[in-house]
């Protein structure tokens, strides 16, 4: 019985870092996808229309990396068409 109870305990355990691990890794493609394949700008006027502080958004870090893009007026949209000319 005693070897029953430590076979379970371990596969708990194993199951709930397992679970762990897959809720972490959540965040870091999301951040990957925000980093590599959004425009900035979208993201920080879309908090500016909406009150979200920016810092929910975006880390430390981030904020200062995409710096330049902190500026963007809250009506501010992407326009593919200027995109292709610039």
């Amino acid at each position: 019985v005693q070897k029953k109870i430590v076979a379970w305990t371990g596969k708990i355990n194993k199951a709930e870092m397992d679970l762990k691990h897959k809720d972490d890794n959540k965040e870091v493609s999301l951040g990957t996808s925000k980093i590599n394949y959004m425009d900035p700008r979208i993201s920080v006027a879309w908090c500016k229309r909406n009150e979200v502080p920016i810092e929910k958004i975006f880390s430390k870090t981030l904020r200062d990396k995409f710096n330049w893009a902190m500026a963007v007026p809250p009506q501010w949209e992407f326009n593919a068409e200027i995109a292709k000319l610039g």
